[in-house]
């Protein structure tokens, strides 16, 4: 990358952090964040820029500082995930203000496809197979994040992002029954997703 170029950061990232780990163990992450930006040959596609941006070097960052603190695997990815669960509660609260909607799952519906647009070919592998009244169902062969951190040696890290999905979806609504049932990271072959229409469900 060109040095001149400024680094961009996670607005939402590095903000939520400091409250947790405080100025000098931030300021280790922060630069870690630099030293790993700046050594990554980043990919052309923006979205792909984005998403190692706002989540997977970030993440990477204090994951890598734990490990060298002497926290084990197993505490470092619980502080990681305990990191994720608070930062993203406010988004889980408006996804759950959203569940309660009486019509819910056709905006869900909606918004999935269209959501989708984030995830693209060159970096997740995606086969729609349900996007109906019943169920918007589809799986991924391969994982952009899985695969950035198996290269940086730390695959396990993987998880702690599946885990930000269970915990906006899994109790989003009554109306809809979220029904991942494997992922990649936690040694599948394949991610699987179902956000299941619960009215038809229950017939």
């Amino acid at each position: 990358m060109n040095s001149n170029q400024p680094i961009p950061h996670s607005k939402h990232f590095f903000p939520g952090i400091i409250p947790l780990v405080g100025q000098k163990q931030y300021e280790r992450i922060l630069n870690r964040y630099h030293d790993l930006y700046s050594s990554h040959a980043m990919p052309d596609n923006p979205v792909l820029q984005h998403h190692l941006v706002q989540g997977i070097l970030p993440g990477l960052a204090y994951y890598q500082i734990l490990r060298e603190d002497g926290k084990s695997q197993e505490e470092a990815l619980e502080k990681i995930d305990t990191f994720f669960e608070e930062i993203y509660t406010a988004y889980a609260k408006r996804m759950q203000r959203l569940g309660r909607l009486p019509f819910v799952y056709p905006i869900l519906r909606a918004y999935i496809k269209t959501a989708m647009r984030q995830y693209p070919a060159d970096g997740w592998e995606m086969v729609w197979q349900q996007l109906d009244g019943d169920a918007v169902r589809f799986k991924m062969n391969s994982c952009f994040y899985y695969n950035t951190l198996s290269a940086y040696g730390a695959p396990e890290l993987t998880t702690s992002f599946c885990q930000i999905d269970d915990n906006i979806y899994g109790n989003m609504s009554n109306q809809v029954l979220w029904q991942r049932t494997q992922t990649i990271a936690r040694g599948a072959e394949y991610c699987d997703f179902c956000f299941a229409n619960a009215k038809r469900a229950v017939k």
